[in-house]
């Protein structure tokens, strides 16, 4: 969740415009004052993210459906969905496989399962 929060951040410090919509997991959310925006458009249940901010979003299966709809209302959406293959990258190549325990091995594909729960 922090990396979200730092890359909607960072973004939003230059492009206040832009409605982000980050993949994580099975479903793609907005974040911040962007749930509240879409929320004036379509209603997505929001929940809490963060301490800081609250979410909503939709099935990642929809996404072609909800692309139509922000096109066809002229919302500016940036699609970001390359966190997650960094988290799962990083995870994967920080990983020394020579000393790798079962214990290890099994405690990073648990963190992989939950990652896309």
């Amino acid at each position: 969740m922090g990396k979200i929060v730092d890359v909607y951040e960072k973004i939003k410090a230059k492009d206040k415009e832009t409605l982000l919509l980050f993949k994580m997991g099975k479903f793609y959310i907005f974040i911040g004052d962007d749930a509240d925006y879409i929320n004036k458009y379509m209603v997505l249940k929001k929940t809490k993210f963060s301490n800081k901010y609250e979410k909503c979003g939709f099935p990642c299966d929809k996404i072609e459906a909800y692309k139509n709809v922000f096109n066809n209302l002229n919302l500016k959406v940036k699609i970001i969905d390359y966190l997650e293959e960094d988290y799962i990258k990083n995870l994967l190549l920080n990983t020394d496989y020579e000393k790798l325990s079962k214990k290890d091995a099994i405690d990073i594909l648990l963190k992989i399962k939950a990652y896309y729960e």
